[in-house]
């Protein structure tokens, strides 16, 4: 048995507050391709280095399933332009609830515990609803039905509505960090777990810091980078490997 205390420690994921519309004058015809077809990268705050932001559209409506309070609800004729938080600073845990293998996993996100991540993802929410009012989508008669009429647009209410009806963006990580560090649990040189031989861990767990987007490429990169050391091709990726003379 080892004891490393930074498994299930660091746990990120990146998050979504639904902004949804149906539309009066025209139905929205079906995708081409798949309901979600645009998204975007945005700074909350024009003083950021990087974008914070990442809103997805879909073609259809997202409607919540864990909003707080009632069912979300609606038309099955809109469109959904989802806020989304990709910087979060909120750091949750998985940690075990008994000894045996069948015992259920506790998973703690602490999702919006960290007021920067609610301020942000309002300032998203915010930035979708302005883009369903806009001119160029006149023409459907697009009409908001979530967060609504009866949510303003005015920081305290919009946050409410955030808490409210936030969900995951599926992009969870960091929970077998990687680093040299004590509380590290991933030899980045190696994929190896401290303290473990024969062990690797090939995952979006490893990453110390969630991605500014999509997990799906890095997670690729970091499984082509395990298979090429399981086959012992590791030192064509060292980091700190010699250039090839020309």
């Amino acid at each position: 048995m080892l004891d490393l205390p930074g498994v299930g420690k660091n746990l990120q994921d990146h998050l979504l507050s639904p902004v949804i519309f149906t539309t009066r004058a025209q139905p929205v015809p079906a995708p081409e391709v798949a309901p979600a077809e645009v998204h975007l990268f945005a700074k909350s705050r024009e003083d950021l280095p990087v974008p914070d932001t990442q809103p997805i559209f879909f073609s259809v409506p997202m409607y919540s399933q864990d909003y707080a309070p009632a069912e979300m609800i609606g038309p099955d004729n809109g469109f959904s332009m989802l806020g989304g938080l990709v910087r979060p600073q909120s750091r949750g845990e998985i940690t075990l609830t008994g000894p045996d293998a069948s015992d259920p996993i506790s998973i703690d996100l602490r999702a919006l515990s960290e007021q920067a991540d609610a301020d942000a993802l309002v300032a998203s929410v915010r930035h979708c609803r302005r883009i369903g009012r806009t001119a160029a989508l006149a023409e459907w008669g697009a009409e908001e039905i979530y967060p609504g009429p009866s949510v303003s647009d005015s920081d305290e209410d919009l946050e409410k509505y955030v808490r409210d009806s936030v969900v995951t963006y599926h992009h969870q990580v960091g929970t077998c960090r990687m680093g040299l560090d004590a509380g590290a649990v991933v030899d980045p040189r190696t994929l190896k777990v401290h303290g473990l031989d024969g062990v690797r861990v090939a995952d979006a767990s490893i990453m110390p810091l969630v991605t500014t987007g999509n997990t799906n490429a890095p997670s690729i990169m970091i499984a082509e980078r395990a298979a090429a050391m399981l086959l012992g091709d590791a030192a064509s990726f060292e980091l700190d490997a010699e250039p090839a003379s020309v």
